[in-house]
């Protein structure tokens, strides 16, 4: 998928996008790990798993995707992180600057996430509250997940803007894949959890985030 023209719109993953979340998610899940007594991961180890959502990180960290340890664990681990949801996490540099222009340049701004939707909608509200953003989006039971496009297609219908006139912007394949499947301009950012080696299919990979308005609109 490439753009016509320059991007009329934006739509943003959150973790490892936006923002680095990882030392939350890597605190909240180790303390889980510790009460169901399975041996906790280095922080590096989350930065794999991310992206598919909290449930399959913790089954992947646990090794158990389901029976009664899994679900202990998995409860435990939305309890801890629910407590702890921003002491560890940041916008990445350049970040702040990169949502300014855009919103003075009038492009509306989304976020698509695999983030349980009340914990995206908070860390929005608390780290990213001075900027608009038109729809956020996580993950909710009655929604599939990304790569499914339905996320994004409901944050495009909010812009107002056709598919082919919105970037998708991401850290991970699934993101890369959920723009494809959304009809949207998939770019890649190098700075995110796992580095620019599975970004295969994105139309740009970018290195800092002012590089983005090379493909906005004016």
């Amino acid at each position: 998928m490439k753009l016509g023209k320059a991007a009329r719109g934006i739509i943003f993953d959150m973790d490892g996008t936006l923002c680095d979340t990882l030392g939350d998610i890597a605190y909240a899940a180790n303390l889980a790990l510790e009460a169901v007594g399975a041996p906790v991961h280095p922080v590096a180890d989350y930065a794999e798993w991310v992206g598919w959502g909290l449930r399959q990180l913790c089954a992947t960290a646990l090794g158990e995707e389901s029976g009664s340890r899994f679900d202990r664990m998995y409860e435990r681990a939305v309890e801890e992180y629910n407590k702890f949801p921003m002491d560890r996490s940041f916008p990445y540099p350049g970040i702040p600057d990169l949502l300014d222009a855009l919103v003075g340049r009038g492009i509306p701004i989304g976020i698509s996430s695999n983030k349980p939707h009340d914990f995206a909608a908070r860390i929005v509200e608390t780290i990213f509250a001075r900027w608009s953003f038109v729809h956020v989006e996580g993950y909710k039971s009655d929604v599939a997940r990304k790569p499914d496009p339905a996320g994004a297609l409901r944050i495009a219908e909010t812009m107002g803007l056709a598919p082919g006139e919105i970037a998708l912007v991401g850290d991970s394949a699934v993101d890369v894949e959920t723009a494809l499947n959304a009809g949207m301009a998939p770019i890649g950012v190098s700075w995110g959890f796992r580095g620019p080696e599975e970004l295969t299919g994105a139309m740009h990979i970018i290195d800092h985030p002012n590089e983005l308005l090379e493909f906005v609109a004016r």
